[in-house]
């Protein structure tokens, strides 16, 4: 197997979160694989979980519903990293903003990629909710 690089990895996040905020349902589903599986903790410890076929159709209606608002995701890296099956592991914050206005919440993201024809794509996506907009600790 190739060795994949961390660089690369970086550098499709790089592109991955240009298709985030496109606002083309299309393009932001290009980055996952068809064997996508999701979960997202949601407010009082309810859990949903989905794949491929409705992670495309959330971003449709994500999209569709914040028409004409500007929306704007912004992204805090907490790791981007290899891990030993040669996946591309990304633990981030997510922050959102309408109309120029930066929303009270924010959200945690684990997202693992692997590489599939040459591409990278996205294989498992983990969100944990219920976070307060607070300034995000980094440690440098």
């Amino acid at each position: 197997m190739k060795q994949l690089s961390l660089v690369d990895f970086k550098e499709f996040l790089v592109e991955y979160r240009a298709s985030w905020n496109s606002l083309d349902a299309r393009r932001i589903a290009s980055h996952s694989s068809k064997d996508l599986k999701v979960r997202w903790a949601n407010p009082e410890s309810s859990i949903a979980d989905w794949g491929y076929e409705e992670a495309k159709e959330g971003w449709k209606q994500a999209y569709k519903m914040y028409e004409g608002r500007n929306p704007q995701w912004s992204f805090d890296d907490v790791l981007i990293e290899m891990n030993q099956q040669q996946e591309g592991v990304a633990i981030f914050w997510v922050r959102f903003s309408l109309d120029g206005q930066m929303l009270q919440n924010k959200l945690l993201f684990v997202e693992t990629f692997r590489q599939e024809n040459g591409e990278w794509k996205k294989i498992r996506e983990f969100v944990e909710n219920s976070f307060d907009n607070l300034q995000v600790s980094q440690e440098n």
